[in-house]
This record gives C-alpha cells, sequence and structure tokens, in this order.
C-alpha cells in the first residue's frame, strides 16, 4: 500500500520507521514549488550503525519528479528525508503595506504564480509567512506589518521546499 507525505520547508523527517515491516519498491519526490528547486537527501540510518545516502544534495527542479526505483529496503533502518529551500528571489511589482494588519497588497504582482503558502516575504525588511493567496495582487501573512511600510518595490521571497513523497 503507498504511503503519501506532503513536506514543507528546509527540515529532516523520519517517513519510515525501523522495523516497520514496510516493502518500497519506488520512491516518488517531487517538487510542488511553483518557482523555486530546492535539494533534497534521502537517506537510511540505523542508531550506532550510521546513514548511507540513497541521494544527497539532488537539485530536483520545480513541478518535477524524481523517481527512485528497484530498491532493497532493510526494514531494520529508518528512512529520512532532509529538504533544503531554495534560492531568494525579487516578486514581480511592488506591494504597499498600509497599517498594521495581515494583509499583502500587490501592484502589477504575480502572488498566484510566484507564492506558495508557507514562503516568507520580506517587504521593507519586515518578513512575514504567508498564509493565503487570494489573488495576483491580494495575499495575506502570519502576523500584523508593525506599521505602514512604503512602496517596496523590490520585495523579496524567501521560498519553502514543497515537496509530495509517494513510498510504494
Amino acid at each position: 500500500m503507498a504511503q503519501f507525505f506532503n513536506i514543507s520547508g528546509e527540515l529532516t523527517q523520519q517517513l519510515l520507521v525501523p522495523n516497520n515491516k514496510t516493502k518500497v519498491n519506488k520512491i516518488l519526490l517531487t517538487n510542488v514549488q511553483k518557482i523555486a528547486e530546492c535539494k533534497v537527501d534521502l537517506y537510511i540510518e540505523k542508531p550506532l550503525a550510521g546513514k548511507f545516502y540513497l541521494l544527497k544534495a539532488v537539485e530536483l527542479p520545480k513541478g518535477t519528479t524524481l523517481v527512485y526505483d528497484d530498491i532493497y529496503y532493510d526494514n531494520s533502518f529508518g528512512l529520512y528525508i532532509k529538504l533544503t529551500d531554495g534560492a531568494t528571489f525579487t516578486l514581480t511589482g511592488s506591494i504597499d503595506v498600509t497599517g498594521t494588519n495581515v494583509n499583502v497588497p500587490g501592484t502589477n504582482t504575480l502572488f498566484t504564480s510566484e507564492l506558495s503558502i508557507g514562503d516568507e516575504v520580506v517587504i521593507s525588511g519586515e518578513t512575514r509567512t504567508i498564509t493565503t493567496i487570494t489573488s495576483d495582487t491580494a495575499a495575506t501573512v502570519t502576523a500584523a506589518f508593525g506599521s505602514d511600510l512604503s512602496n517596496d518595490t523590490s520585495p523579496d521571497c524567501n521560498p519553502t521546499a514543497l515537496v509530495d513523497v509517494i513510498i510504494n
């Protein structure tokens, strides 16, 4: 039976615990981030025995799927994935935050194609995490901005890694 994981952020996560009786024939990794690549490490580990890397710092371009098959998985080892976020980039358009609120109003922006939920935006030096994207010019963040922020014509995005994992 296939197992599905939706993993986001720069982190290390255990996918399978040791001795769980799971037979693994194939692992599919899909970068579902809209605009950025991410790096993936996939490894097995057993306490006191060490790590064995199946993939090490493999760049996974946006929208691509990497298929790792013909696997012999020893159930005495745990299976882990480590994700590294993509590089910071400048968003299209400008953002002019008015007041202390969570709204991110854009002008000539492309939020639906450039941002993903969980990405960080840096507007006039303040960093916030995207919670919703309602259009190319409207989004919200997790916490209110501290004050009116001048019209930022070069807001940045720190994209979070977003990877779907299917283990068959």
